[in-house]
């Protein structure tokens, strides 16, 4: 917790009655997916909840955590550390009720105006945090969340030799100016201020280049000068390049998006050398590499070498709001979730389809895309299946041929027994 006081509590919480844990808890039991559900014992006054974390949902095992705001009521570290970890930034989906945190903000924002809320409709968690560090006072993510700079605030414990005494948010951040911080409220942003030597970097281009911070940036944008300072260039040659790139970077919103970007950006004369790696990552790459051009030798590269670790993480973490059950082996067949990067890499070469463009939304759990095996064969791409709003929408062999019947009589009777529709 950013905190230097020593504080007392002037305010202590009542105890919860049996009776709010199994009103909190009967709505869980309703639940058949790892979910964590957001119950209100108070809102107005002061804000109580308690988070109902499903670690089993068919042995009905929960994980039951309060959370208290009220002004004079300081977090202990470790409750702050949950709240971060749980709410913030769970892995969990969370569920709750909007009007909830509509009546949370109207309240609230009424009584303290001075606090300067926002409704984050599309980050509600951030709403009880700009509260309970306006509560606590003086601390590092409340001078940030007052100035509009939510991004940075969330990710403020993550920044390193920061001023946490500090008074406005430029003192923060080694006196980096106010117009370059509300330019940068981004996560690669939050990265850029993170960093004594990037902070440096970012006063610099600011002092020779001011019209690169005259409006807001992107994540895009932000990211892509992180990787420009990371090259080591000059600050001339960062601002050419950027100034050259920004009207394409501006129109990029996901992380995806921004990697089919650099692989644009690649060198032609150093693919041919650098598409090694990507057999040291597969072998199953040397073979298709001769028949490959440049911009999908390109984009394995960054894919399985650059983002392999990232992008792995991502998969795995969307995977993790999809239904277990639908992966199973049953006569004769295999099918399941791809599981990495290279899962998705392979199937794609092999099957020669356009999977890739798919990534984005598989990993947004826009849709969901299963790999059919044969059981003796589970190694070898065999169908690639979409399924998307819960019906198949398409499922085909290598080179997007046709399935036969006994193969759609297959897919028909998993589809009935996950409550799939299949229409074909």
């Amino acid at each position: 917790m950013f905190d230097v006081l020593s504080r007392e509590n002037s305010w202590i919480a009542p105890k919860l009655s049996e009776q709010d844990i199994l009103k909190a808890t009967a709505e869980a039991r309703k639940i058949n997916e790892r979910v964590a559900l957001l119950t209100f014992i108070t809102i107005e006054a002061y804000i109580d909840l308690l988070l109902v974390e499903i670690i089993d949902p068919e042995d009905k095992i929960f994980n039951v955590s309060r959370f208290t705001f009220h002004e004079g009521l300081s977090w202990s570290t470790e409750i702050e550390e949950q709240f971060e970890r749980k709410c913030l930034k769970s892995e969990y989906p969370l569920r709750f009720c909007s009007a909830d945190f509509d009546h949370i903000y109207k309240y609230y924002s009424e009584l303290h105006p001075q606090w300067h809320l926002k409704r984050y409709y599309t980050h509600e968690m951030r709403l009880l945090d700009h509260i309970h560090h306006c509560m606590t006072q003086n601390t590092i993510k409340e001078l940030l969340y007052k100035s509009g700079v939510d991004e940075l605030a969330v990710r403020a414990p993550e920044a390193h030799e920061i001023n946490l005494l500090a008074t406005n948010p430029s003192e923060i951040y080694d006196h980096v100016p106010m117009r370059v911080i509300r330019a940068v409220n981004t996560e690669y942003g939050a990265e850029l201020l993170a960093n004594k030597e990037y902070r440096e970097y970012l006063k610099q281009l600011n002092s020779q280049y001011p019209d690169i911070f005259k409006d807001p940036l992107n994540d895009a944008q932000c990211e892509y000068l992180l990787r420009l300072k990371k090259g080591n260039l000059t600050n001339p040659e960062i601002y050419r390049l950027f100034l050259s790139k920004k009207a394409k970077l501006t129109n990029i919103w996901i992380h995806a998006q921004f990697l089919r970007f650099m692989y644009s950006e690649t060198a032609q004369k150093t693919l041919n050398e650098r598409a090694k790696a990507l057999v040291k990552v597969d072998p199953f790459y040397a073979a298709y590499l001769p028949k490959l051009d440049s911009s999908k030798i390109s984009e394995l590269l960054h894919y399985l070498t650059t983002y392999r670790k990232d992008l792995d993480k991502d998969i795995r973490r969307s995977n993790r709001k999809r239904d277990y059950k639908w992966q199973e082996r049953y006569d004769g067949y295999v099918i399941r979730y791809p599981q990495t990067i290279n899962d998705f890499c392979k199937e794609s070469i092999y099957m020669s389809n356009c999977l890739m463009t798919y990534l984005e939304a598989y990993i947004e759990n826009d849709t969901t895309i299963m790999f059919l095996r044969r059981e003796d064969n589970i190694y070898e791409p065999f169908i690639t299946i979409e399924i998307y709003d819960q019906e198949v929408t398409q499922a085909y062999h290598r080179f997007n041929t046709e399935c036969s019947e006994e193969e759609w009589r297959w897919i028909r009777e998993f589809c009935f027994r996950h409550d799939i529709n299949c229409d074909f």
